[in-house]
């Protein structure tokens, strides 16, 4: 029940209706007895500033970001975690007192996910070198794991300056692959947006460069990609975005209230949205 002692919390993006954290963490709230919910909040980007500010106004507990707003959020936010600023993007704000504090969960929540899969890696091959991909990398540096990303385009400014983390052409993906325990799709091919440019994509891999017992995943949780399902014909362990997703969110709800998060409650939630949409 939302009363007047009920702390606000939201999701910002454009568009943001199929965002899963309301789902989430308001299973989260539910499952501590948090008087606080979060509603999804559809921003254009030149609404973004304002948007934060009234969250500032009302006390509210504070916002995951999504697209298109994680970059913007670096230079709204009063104060940046480490990994905010070295992955140079936002996408938990707290609002603490006065002061917007960015975060970047997503990093955190993918080494949580891997280890909830039992994954350990200790070298791992990123595909992709986009904003999805620096998260992922800084997360895995930081759990001890060697870093290549692989990509078509190789960024022109600064990346995460770790000495575990390099940077190689496309033309090194097999060299890459046959070292690698771990790879992972950072590249939006997998959205199911352009399905004959996911075919290509994923049947031009070399997967069979990869060693045995090697993981593969990705990081989108609504639908099954062409890429995990050849990784499992092929016999390698898989792993889909949907643990990360209910990890990041945990983080951020952490970040909020300072209690530890429902995972479990979290990843109900989670199931029960992934089958309605089925």
């Amino acid at each position: 029940m939302i009363r007047g002692t009920t702390r606000l919390a939201a999701v910002i993006g454009w568009p943001v209706d199929h965002s899963a954290s309301p789902a989430l963490l308001n299973a989260a709230f539910a499952a501590t007895d948090i008087d606080a919910v979060l509603v999804p909040m559809g921003v254009p980007p030149d609404g973004f500033d304002a948007a934060l500010a009234g969250l500032r106004a009302v006390r509210a507990l504070g916002a995951s970001v999504t697209v298109p707003h994680k970059l913007a959020a670096v230079a709204a936010c009063d104060e940046l975690s480490s990994a905010a600023r070295a992955i140079a993007a936002v996408n938990c704000v707290h609002v603490d007192g006065k002061r917007l504090v960015g975060h970047n969960t997503d990093a955190g929540g993918f080494a949580d996910a891997l280890a909830e899969a039992g994954v350990a890696p200790s070298r791992a091959v990123l595909l992709g070198a986009g904003g999805a991909a620096r998260a992922v990398a800084y997360g895995l540096a930081e759990s001890g794991a060697e870093v290549e990303v692989v990509a078509r385009r190789v960024p022109d400014g600064s990346w995460i300056d770790s000495p575990q983390i390099s940077i190689s052409r496309w033309d090194r993906l097999r060299h890459a692959l046959a070292r690698a325990d771990l790879v992972v799709d950072c590249t939006p091919v997998g959205l199911g947006v352009d399905p004959e440019g996911e075919a290509a994509f994923v049947e031009a891999l070399p997967l069979d460069a990869l060693q045995p017992g090697a993981t593969v995943a990705t990081l989108v949780y609504h639908r099954r990609t062409r890429l995990l399902d050849r990784a499992r014909r092929a016999g390698y362990p898989t792993l889909d975005g949907a643990c990360m997703l209910v990890h990041q969110g945990a983080r951020a709800f952490t970040i909020w209230t300072g209690v530890p998060a429902p995972i479990d409650a979290m990843t109900r939630a989670l199931a029960a949205l992934r089958s309605t949409d089925e």
